[in-house]
């Protein structure tokens, strides 16, 4: 029988490898494209969308605390950089300096967005090489200060990447179909 980690290790593989599959071939078309009025993106940080936006660079992404009630539509590119950068944010506080802020360098492109999430990945992938089972109910900190136990960190990186991932699936069927959305059906 898989002890615990074998079994974490083995959800964490293939929620990477699933969304890798989903983001194959992405376009900046589709990494920016806004299904509907109001969406929360990626963009330059000159242009003003959402009342607040993180990033340090050229690229931020839209996000308010607390969200909106409802939230607004994100598009690929808020999702997809939204994973990497909890990827990361994560892997600090969990697993290394406990240093990082949301204040990370945001890519501006699809192709430079798959990167960095593929590179987001890595990392985690050999902190849980050295996790025993034991090791899962050891307490790490969170970039907010909470304490955590080492499975949930994970348990919430899989969450994120497999939600996040087949949403992001979702609009891109929805951007190859966009021009037959509405079409009259009788």
């Amino acid at each position: 029988m898989a002890g615990r980690t074998e079994l974490l290790h083995g959800q964490w593989e293939a929620s990477c490898a699933r969304l890798e599959r989903t983001l194959t071939g992405l376009t900046d078309d589709e990494f920016f494209w806004e299904p509907c009025a109001g969406c929360w993106t990626v963009h330059r940080r000159t242009e003003t969308r959402a009342a607040s936006a993180d990033g340090c660079g050229e690229w931020v992404i839209d996000y308010v605390v607390p969200e909106p009630d409802p939230a607004p539509v994100t598009t690929i590119a808020w999702r997809t950089v939204h994973v990497a950068a909890c990827n990361y944010l994560y892997w600090d506080y969990a697993f290394g300096p406990a240093t990082a802020s949301f204040d990370l360098e945001m890519p501006g492109t699809a192709s430079d967005a798959v990167d960095w999430l593929t590179a987001s990945q890595p990392p985690l992938t050999d902190a849980l090489a050295t996790v025993t089972d034991r090791g899962l109910d050891d307490l790490r900190p969170t970039n907010w200060g909470e304490l955590i136990p080492t499975w949930r960190v994970f348990a919430t990186l899989i969450d994120e990447q497999v939600h996040h991932g087949a949403e992001i699936s979702l609009l891109r069927d929805l951007y190859r179909h966009r021009d037959t959305l509405y079409a009259d059906r009788s």
